[in-house]
Order: C-alpha cells, then sequence, then structure tokens
C-alpha cells in the first residue's frame, strides 16, 4: 500500500465491516496470547493507564479495560473502526474505555502528554519514525511503551494470486524494522520477541471482490473486475471465499525515557 494518511484512511475505513472485535472468542484467545508474551518481556499492563495508538476496534484497548487495566484510551484515523469500538463497548457496559479520532501525527502533544503509564501501538503504521515514537513515549515518561508489528513476513495464496495479477508483490507492509531503525536512532534498546500469526476468514464474491477493489485502489492500480471476479467464482466454496493468511510479528517492549 502507498502509505499516504488518505490511503490508510481508505483502507481501514473498509476494513471495519469485517475486522475482528475485541470479545469474539477467536481473538480473545490470540489477544490473551500476545499479552502473556508481552508480560515475559517485562510489560504487565494490568492497574496500568493505557493509550493504545491506531486502536482499531478496541482489540487491546478494549479488551485491557476490561481486564485489569486502570483505564484505557485508543486513538485511530478511521473512525468507521471507532464506530465499531463505541458499539463494543456500549454492549459490554465498559465503563473506563474511551477512544478518539485523530492523525497520531497531528495529536498536540498536550492532548497525551504524561496522561498514561504505558502506550501500544500494534498493527499500524501510525508509529513508524522518530517523531512517531518520541510523541508515544511523551505519553508515558518513565512508563512503557509496546509496538507490535509485521516482521516481514505474510502470506495468503488468493491475495498472492490477485496482485500477481495486476503487476504487484503481496508482502508484509513495513512495519518493526522502521521502528527498529528509529529506536536504534534514538539510542533505546528494546526487548525483542517474533511470533507467528495466521488467521482464515471468508466473505461472498461480492465482498470479497469489493475488499480488493480497495487494495487495489490504494495501490494505485486499476482492478482487474472481470478477471478477479471469474478467479473468485471459481475459489468460492458454497458462496463463500475462503482465505488463511500467516504472517510474522515483531513484539518490541522498552520504557520511555523520563524529562
Amino acid at each position: 500500500m502507498k502509505s499516504t494518511p488518505k490511503n490508510q484512511k481508505l483502507y481501514w475505513d473498509s476494513r471495519a465491516r469485517e475486522y475482528p472485535t475485541p470479545f469474539d472468542p477467536a481473538t480473545a484467545a490470540k489477544t490473551r496470547r500476545i499479552l502473556a508474551a508481552l508480560r515475559r518481556l517485562g510489560a504487565d499492563l494490568r492497574g496500568l493507564r493505557v493509550l493504545d495508538i491506531g486502536c482499531g476496534t478496541g482489540v487491546y484497548a478494549l479488551w485491557l479495560a476490561a481486564n485489569g487495566a486502570a483505564s484505557a484510551v485508543g486513538t485511530d484515523s478511521s473512525r468507521a473502526m471507532l464506530r465499531v469500538f463505541a458499539r463494543e463497548r456500549r454492549l459490554r457496559g465498559i465503563k473506563n474505555a474511551s477512544c478518539f479520532a485523530a492523525d497520531w501525527a497531528k495529536v498536540p502533544a498536550e492532548k497525551v502528554a504524561g496522561r498514561f503509564d504505558a502506550a501500544l501501538a500494534s498493527m499500524t503504521m501510525a508509529v513508524k519514525g522518530e517523531a512517531d515514537l518520541l510523541r508515544m513515549e511523551s505519553a508515558v515518561p518513565g512508563g512503557l511503551c509496546v509496538y507490535i508489528g509485521w516482521a516481514g513476513r505474510r502470506r495468503n495464496a488468493l491475495m498472492e494470486k490477485v496482485y500477481a495479477g495486476h503487476g504487484l508483490e503481496y508482502k508484509a507492509p513495513e512495519g518493526a524494522e522502521l521502528v527498529l531503525a528509529a529506536l536504534k536512532r534514538l539510542g533505546r534498546r528494546p526487548k525483542a520477541r517474533y511470533i507467528s500469526d495466521s488467521w482464515t476468514r471468508g466473505d461472498s464474491v461480492e465482498g470479497t471482490l469489493a475488499a480488493i477493489a480497495v487494495n487495489m485502489k490504494v495501490n494505485g492500480v486499476r482492478l482487474k473486475r472481470a478477471w478477479t471476479l471469474e478467479l473468485l467464482k471459481q475459489r468460492a466454496r458454497g458462496g463463500v471465499v475462503p482465505q488463511r493468511t500467516s504472517v510474522r510479528k515483531a513484539l518490541l517492549v522498552w520504557r520511555a525515557p523520563r524529562p
């Protein structure tokens, strides 16, 4: 994806409809596993005031708020994602969580500075360079910083074929490598762990085609609609196009410096 703010918003708004929600059993099990791995790296978020950058539907923020965090505040540029966040919060009666819409690069320092004990950014391009990391650290002086991001591997047989058919390479977005390089320039020494992750999903032919159309648009490529539609019809089983994605993720933990 051509990582512009406009493309990011378009992509994530389009994903909100089928994006995992915090208390779906499979999603919750994965969240528990990753939080346990983070604790082994020294990042226990229970009892803390947590800022979730690029929070999406609240997979971490709402789960943490409901399971031991003192409070959780999520921020995201996608209002569609935040509408799901707000709906899930209401359904669960979670009182110690909130969210606000913003591009992280433009969040005024005074809105977040010194207000949290821990800051988390998961699978988001909102945090990638020194300025993003410094803003993140300013929210938690002396506190915990957690980054969960792409680490060089993403496989999906269907999407690999679709991308190749449009002259593109299907690969993991940039993530952990950018953050690790930026942290090194800042003199930080994060603890790191790499994990494998995977998920399956299925959607109708029409729903899958619509999602692929957005992927092509944010990559600056015109959708080969007839070719893609025929491919999806061939792959469909009972009207559903199945997909399995496997990835490698990096978990990074460090302490923000004190002023």
